[in-house]
This record gives structure tokens, sequence and C-alpha cells, in this order.
């Protein structure tokens, strides 16, 4: 049987052995799902639909379905996205959250991504771009504060420092990258998932340079008591990836690069359930 989500994938119901849904969801027959929904691709609502949509909402509607459940959004800040799931105002998290050793210290972990940093390029690579040497002594927009910044000081202090990236920085990711477009500069560097989502908007203009650097792991979180929910959803994600889904929605979005090995799903072991 087919089963087609909100966003319009068509996902294949699993093959016995079916995932058992959990006893304990907040919500009988629905997945309460946890997200902050300010960061397009992976979470954001759309402005026609006011619908939560993205990469993110895709898997939790896919790991949903394996298990007969519907998947809800229910958004939520992340200053008080962890608390907010162990007060059980929801089943998990699945909003963009880099796996740390202080995250697995709090909440069980089951890994679905990992993102990084990108350099975009404008069309074409007219600069062959394929690294971060590559920037040495070229121009690159940047966002104030931001980890991509802090990437070229450090690039600077170190592979660089004979021949400096000229960095530009801006307040925002949306006009350093106008300024790449505009020929201002020869690259702009961002978080991998936004990069690859300016990308997906102006395919005719960007492109990424290379793979991303720095890349680190993203986890859904459960809470460590609820080990039921955990081993369901640890199969479940399994059951996408095996399936082609995963790899359908990593297409859709534009985050081929983002994926994980089968050997990563499973961050922290399976705790006891309460």
């Amino acid at each position: 049987m087919v089963k087609t989500t909100p966003s319009g994938l068509a996902i294949t119901s699993p093959t016995p052995p079916a995932i058992t849904p959990p006893t304990n969801l907040v919500r009988p027959g629905t997945l309460t799902v946890l997200s902050d929904t300010t960061y397009p691709p992976q979470e954001s609502i759309d402005p026609s639909s006011q619908q939560a949509v993205g990469f993110d909402v895709d898997i939790a509607q896919a790991i949903a379905a394996k298990m007969g459940l519907s998947a809800t959004i229910q958004s939520t800040n992340s200053p008080q996205i962890v608390s907010a799931l162990l007060a059980k105002k929801g089943d998990a998290i699945i909003s963009a959250l880099q796996v740390t050793p202080d995250l697995e210290r709090q909440v069980a972990l089951v890994a679905y991504f990992q993102s990084g940093q990108s350099i975009l390029v404008r069309k074409g690579n007219p600069a062959a771009i394929g690294g971060l040497t590559d920037l040495c002594g070229k121009k690159v927009a940047v966002q104030v504060q931001s980890p991509e910044e802090n990437a070229i000081d450090e690039a600077n202090g170190g592979i660089c420092k004979d021949n400096t990236i000229k960095k530009q920085v801006y307040p925002t990711d949306l006009q350093a990258v106008l300024i790449l477009k505009q020929q201002g500069v020869q690259a702009a560097m961002d978080d991998f998932p936004v990069a690859a989502y300016f990308v997906k908007q102006t395919p005719d203009q960007l492109e990424l340079a290379g793979p991303p650097l720095k890349t680190n792991p993203e986890g859904i979180a459960v809470d460590p008591k609820n080990g039921e929910l955990l081993r369901a959803m640890q199969q479940a994600m399994m059951a996408i990836y095996k399936d082609g889904t995963y790899r359908q929605i990593l297409t859709k979005w534009n985050l081929l690069d983002g994926e994980i090995p089968a050997s990563q799903i499973v961050v922290n072991p399976s705790p006891t359930t309460s």
C-alpha cells in the first residue's frame, strides 16, 4: 500500500514485520514532533498554507508513516525545545539539532542527516573553487558573527596566512549571497542546507563548490526514558533508508551531500524503557 504525505511524497508502507507503533504517545495515533520552524529548507512555515514544510518535516512524516501514524509538527522555539520534550509536550524533536556531547547527555538521538558549511559560487564556478584552500586571496562574503566567518578567520590564521581571504561581512546571509550574484565577490559561505536552498531557488545563478566542510551529524531527539519510542524511531529511520524514501527526500530538497550512512543512524544505545 502507498501512503501520500501532505507534502506529496508517496511513501510505501513497510513490509512485514511492521514497525509496532509506540503505545505511550502524547496523542494517540499521531507522532507529535517539536520543531523550531524558522530554518528553511529544513523546517519553516509555508506562508500560503500556514503548514510546516521542509526536509525535516518530510523525514518526520515518512518515519511516522512507517509506524502507521500521522505526524503533527508543533512549532517550538529552540531555547525551550529540549525542556518541552522532557516535559512531554511532544514525542520527539526534529529541528536541525547538531549531535553534541551536551545534547547526548540530555536526550536519546537517532541520526538522520549531516550538516556543515558550504561554499557558494556563481553558476559555472568561474573562479574554479573546489574547497577552502581555493579561497585564499579571493573575496568571500559571509554573514557577521557566523560559523562561516569564524572559519575564514581560522583559515587566515592558518592555510591562507600568506595569502589571506578578503572577507566581506554582511548583516544577513541573504545580503552576502546577493553580493555574490552581483559579482562583488568570488564566493560566499553559508550553512550547507541554507546554501543548498539558495541553489535550489536560483539554479541558473548559483552552485555549490565542493562537498560540505566541518560536517557534523544531526539527530532526532527522544526522551531517554522512552525506550519504546526510541526503538520504533530507529527502526522507522532504517526502513526509510533501505526502501529509498530517505534518498528521495534528500533529492527533493537538494541535500544529497548531507546523506548519512546506515551505520550512523543509531547515535546512542537504547535506554531502559521506563
